[in-house]
């Protein structure tokens, strides 16, 4: 089990996502109608747009990793499902960058829309809570130009009772579901 002093770094990641993204939770996907839509990076990473810069918190043992990416299966299909734009799933992005901050932000945005033949490119902070067995999720939207066209923050909770063993194989389909459903109350408050 993990002490105070471990955790405390995923709790602070996510109050700064939380008070980055509801200082600038505005827009709507309406324009974005069956753009070409990837995404520039999905999980927690990079700097939030406020510039605070996020740990790398990267998972600690096989059984964390999975559920990273039960999380960004889910989120990818909510992504999919969204009315908003037609997504293009992110292992067929090339040209990712490898670190975005507010300054050089809408240059790469720009150069990875170009690169990938997109209309519009999403940024998803993602964090599973393994304790509140939670997923937050906080997304940015822009248009070709760079230019943020919408932004939003939405935490889905995980089922009741909690799961036993929340990093389990058969634990993963709860954590893509929570995924899903805190990216799709994320999308729903700007109309996607």
């Amino acid at each position: 089990m993990k002490t105070l002093r471990q955790r405390l770094p995923l709790f602070l990641v996510s109050v700064l996502a939380a008070a980055a993204l509801s200082s600038c939770t505005e827009g709507n996907l309406s324009r974005l109608h069956n753009a070409r839509t990837g995404a520039i990076g999905i999980g927690p990473m990079g700097e939030f747009p406020s510039g605070h810069a996020m740990s790398r918190s990267k998972p600690e043992s096989l059984e964390e990793l999975r559920v990273h990416q039960a999380v960004q299966r889910g989120v990818e299909r909510a992504l999919d499902d969204s009315r908003a734009f037609n997504y293009v799933p992110f292992a067929q992005m090339k040209q990712v960058p490898s670190h975005l901050n507010p300054f050089n932000e809408r240059a790469e945005v720009k150069k990875f829309a170009a690169a990938n033949r997109l209309n519009a490119v999403v940024r998803v902070w993602v964090t599973p809570d393994r304790m509140r067995q939670s997923v937050s999720v906080g997304f940015l939207a822009h248009v070709r130009s760079g230019k943020v066209v919408a932004s939003d923050l939405a935490t889905a909770h995980g089922p009741v009772p909690p799961l036993k063993n929340p990093t389990a194989r058969a634990s993963l389909p709860v954590w893509e579901k929570t995924a899903y459903e805190a990216t799709k109350k994320a999308l729903a408050k700007v109309r996607g």
